[in-house]
């Protein structure tokens, strides 16, 4: 009965279901997805297809379209679209971070674009595809892309030239001028009509391309055949003048411009290029007359005064050319060649050390090999050769008696001298052919480059160190002295060509009163012993300021140095008695105090001891160590002599105070003294004898090491020397900066060893003999209120609107760009920024989480007809990384990221 009733229910439920027929399940239709039977009419079905919002969507929508309609005349359209979408979806994932996707999407959108391809399209899509990746660090696959792009357009003489900007645009000149060089080449062959030839524009590109190829000439030669091609040109007429201006034929350049003036009058490119000509071509009266009348209708003409000023200082007329600079640099406070000229004008003055304020300063602004050797040129005039050589060989190089560099960071290029070599870098600039140099400082320059570079290499022979040296030492001028003590002091840090040293400092002795008849004596003597100091100031964004050093106080230094030089050489070729002789003498004229008096005091006491005195080696080591700092490593060697001499060391902490410990700090170590205070000014130590093991620097000097400069001023309140046998950092500055009402800042500087007494010595001070002083380069641009905030252990400076003092509802700022990158060292990038609805763009403020290196100004007079404000976002360091940009307005802000590299 029970399987019965489960049975009878079975066929029941049987009977309810097989008689029903089953319904299809209708699926929604997307509406790019129409089945053939349905289709609409072939106009109907584009519009449905170029409709879809999503890209991927659309893409596939407008592939079945192609499917459904082959012969269509929407076909081109569709595929135009198509690279749309695909660039649409590409440049989404290049802001996702998912850079792989993106270059994927851009090469099949280049890959499958119609030919031939549209004007429009070209120019208006395709091309931002490599220009885009380019922007954001993938130059590899924006060349490649530009590749395919060159293949898709074949031999199409303009979309060859359209591409050749795009190189251009990346500094790219020699693949531009090889696609300008293709262009005029197939123009050639076509037979097209004359008035729709591409010659013309074709020759205005290689010209271009050949001046920034630094190949004056070719450009000179293919703005003449542009000439040619079309009369008209004013375009082409004006880069033939500015070449032949830089070729030097100013001649020729202003009947060029005269040409252009007689046509347009008020082309002021043209009037600024008349008036330089005519001071190239020596009628400096009429080129002031006519500078004159220029000033009254247009007194912001930068590239006139720049021109102007670098003119004057070429002429050694310092006055005037500091002069047009400083109106050039507040008219434009980021163009570099305003402070070259500016530097030149202050060399000319002899004003060393302003002229390397003024490059320190550029470097914000740029980054070329011109401006390397213009900071060196200043250093060497004021006599900080190994500031110099530290600037040279970043960006140079001398191999087999040619000077190499990258011109322009991008052009291999090497002459035989640094004029010659840098002359091009300046006249594809500012087309000035005559350089604010001469001969001389260029050999001295070479020369001191190439002397650097045999100290650096460890297999030089004593013969190149000493031919080397003659060829930087040679001349006859008053700087003769301060070069011969820098080769001395370089040779003997390394201990090299000894002999060598003593021939030097013996020809020294008697130029040590004209070595003083010099622009900056102090900065000369002085510069060996500031070396760290300057180098981890200008780290920092700082510069030290030398103090001023009486006469008779500089002679004594001198005198004393090149006996205590003497001294140490024969010390370390094991004549220790004709040492001791040489360095007593140094210390009856080395001032009282001083950090040469204790660093001869300290190397009489090796020498005393290695010639078996040690009881007077002793007294030595004690007032040397006595008149400075606590240091570890020359504790031990006096408690070693100590107990040698007395038996114990009973009685040696009432001398010399508490033995000083070694604590490791990082990767260096720091010389502490117990209990009551610290040292960061530890130095290495001098042998007492030559087969005793000194102990390694690295051990004992705790001052950090000096990274890239940075372009900003500093000025420095105190000068401390080492008692060192090798240069090494002085106590680094504790610097406190603040307002003034003028928004400029001012810096208060303490400095451990001018405030803190020696243990053991509570009667002495250790106050050195020149007090320093630091402070703060200001930037060139009006200083804007800040407040400071701290995130993640750094300190961040945010602009503040003062007037900020109500909330605002809510809003949304929408950007161009999420994210930019940038070239370090003057990189810069537009960026266009407002609200997503209406709102009042000057509410609008940026601030960059770096200001030091990431710099972001608005430019009011730049934007668009949607009502964006235009932003300049520019690297000023050579720091690289990542950095952050925030646009904020009362109601809201928008970060952006970017990439410095």
């Amino acid at each position: 009965m029970k399987y019965s009733a489960v049975l009878f229910l079975l066929i029941l439920f049987s009977l309810a279901v097989f008689p029903q027929k089953t319904k299809p399940i209708k699926k929604p239709v997307n509406a790019a997805q129409t089945s053939v039977e349905k289709l609409g009419t072939e106009k109907e079905e584009f519009d449905k297809a170029a409709a879809v919002a999503d890209p991927e969507q659309r893409i596939a929508a407008l592939q079945k379209f192609i499917k459904n309609f082959p012969n269509s005349a929407d076909v081109t359209r569709s595929l135009e679209l198509i690279v749309s979408a695909r660039g649409q979806i590409g440049d989404e994932k290049l802001r996702l971070g998912e850079t792989e996707k993106g270059i994927a999407f851009f090469k099949a959108a280049v890959r499958d674009a119609p030919v031939p391809i549209s004007d429009e399209l070209l120019t208006k899509l395709i091309l931002q595809f490599p220009t885009n990746l380019f922007s954001r660090s993938q130059p590899a696959a924006a060349i490649e892309i530009a590749k395919m792009i060159e293949e898709k357009i074949g031999e199409n003489p303009k979309h060859m030239l359209a591409l050749a900007t795009f190189y251009l645009g990346t500094e790219n000149a020699s693949e531009a001028k090889r696609l300008a060089e293709k262009a005029i080449a197939a123009e050639t062959s076509l037979a097209e009509k004359p008035e729709k030839s591409n010659l013309p524009g074709a020759f205005q590109t290689l010209g271009l391309a050949s001046r920034m190829n630094f190949e004056f000439d070719e450009s000179a030669i293919a703005y003449a055949k542009a000439i040619e091609l079309d009369n008209a040109s004013m375009v082409s007429r004006r880069g033939l003048a500015e070449m032949k201006r830089a070729l030097g034929k100013p001649d020729e350049a202003i009947s060029l411009y005269r040409e252009i003036l007689a046509k347009d009058a008020s082309d002021a490119a043209a009037q600024t290029g008349l008036i330089l000509s005519l001071f190239d071509a020596g009628k400096r009266a009429e080129a002031e007359t006519e500078m004159a009348k220029s000033s009254e209708t247009n007194k912001n003409n930068l590239f006139l005064l720049v021109g102007a000023a670098y003119w004057y200082a070429a002429h050694n007329e310092g006055a005037k050319a500091v002069e047009l600079a400083q109106q050039a640099i507040v008219l434009e406070p980021r163009y570099t060649w305003s402070y070259i000229a500016l530097a030149r004008g202050q060399m000319a003055q002899k004003l060393p050390l302003e002229a390397e304020k003024t490059l320190l300063t550029a470097r914000q602004y740029g980054d070329f090999p011109t401006l390397d050797y213009e900071l060196a040129s200043a250093r060497v005039q004021a006599g900080f050769y190994r500031d110099a050589a530290d600037a040279l060989k970043r960006l140079f190089y001398v191999k087999d008696d040619y000077v190499k560099a990258w011109i322009g960071n991008r052009v291999a290029l090497e002459a035989k001298t640094f004029l010659e070599l840098l002359a091009v870098e300046r006249r594809a600039s500012i087309f000035e052919p005559l350089a604010a140099d001469n001969q001389d400082n260029s050999d001295k320059l070479k020369s001191l480059l190439e002397l650097a570079q045999k100290l650096d290499a460890k297999d030089s022979t004593e013969a190149e160190l000493g031919d080397s040296a003659d060829r930087f030492i040679s001349g006859d001028d008053n700087m003769k002295l301060h070069r011969q003590l820098f080769v001395a002091r370089q040779l003997l840090e390394q201990k090299r060509a000894l002999p060598k040293i003593l021939e030097i400092t013996q020809a020294a002795i008697g130029r040590v009163e004209s070595g003083l008849d010099v622009a900056n004596p102090s900065a000369a003597v002085l510069a060996d012993e500031l070396y760290a100091s300057r180098t981890y100031a200008i780290s920092r964004g700082e510069l030290v300021i030398v103090p001023t050093i009486q006469r008779q106080t500089l002679s004594k230094i001198l005198r004393g140095e090149i006996e205590q030089i003497t001294g140490w050489t024969l010390f370390q070729q094991n004549r220790s008695s004709d040492a001791v002789v040489r360095l007593k003498r140094a210390l009856t004229v080395l001032p009282e105090k001083s950090a040469w008096r204790r660093l001869s005091m300290w190397r009489l006491g090796a020498a005393l001891e290695a010639d078996g005195k040690s009881a007077e080696a002793l007294d030595s080591y004690i007032k040397s160590y006595t008149d400075g700092d606590a240091d570890a490593g020359k504790y031990l060697i006096i408690e070693a002599l100590y107990q040698k001499v007395n038996g114990s060391t009973d009685g040696l902490v009432e001398k010399i105070g508490e033995k000083p410990v070694v604590v490791p700090v990082g990767l260096t170590m720091q010389t502490v003294v117990p209990a009551t205070e610290t040292k960061t000014n530890a130095v290495p130590i001098a042998s007492p004898t030559p087969n005793k093991t000194e102990i390694p620097a690295e051990l004992t000097d705790a001052r950090p090491v000096a990274s890239p400069v940075t372009p900003t001023e500093t000025k420095t309140t105190e000068t401390s020397v080492q008692e060192t046998p090798t240069p090494s950092p002085s106590p680094v500055a504790e610097v406190k900066t603040e307002n003034n009402s003028e928004n400029t800042a001012k810096t208060e500087t303490k400095t451990t060893a001018a405030t803190t007494t020696k243990t053991g010595d509570t009667s002495n001070p250790s106050k050195p003999l020149f007090e320093p002083i630091i402070i703060t380069i200001p930037k060139t641009e009006p200083a804007k209120k800040t407040t400071e905030e701290t995130n993640s252990g750094e300190t961040r400076r945010r602009k503040v609107d003062a007037d900020k003092t109500d909330e605002a509802a809510p809003c949304t700022i929408v950007v161009s760009q999420e994210s930019v990158s940038l070239i370090n060292g003057g990189g810069s990038l537009g960026v266009l920024v407002g609200f997503e609805k209406e709102g009042d763009l000057k509410q609008i403020k940026a601030t960059s989480s770096s200001p030091q290196d990431v710099e972001v100004v608005a430019e009011p007079e730049i934007g668009d007809a949607s009502g964006r404000a235009f932003f300049l976002v520019k690297s000023i360091s050579t720091a690289k990384g990542a950095f952050t940009v925030t646009f904020d307005a009362p109601c809201g802000k928008k970060e952006i990221l970017v990439k410095v590299r």
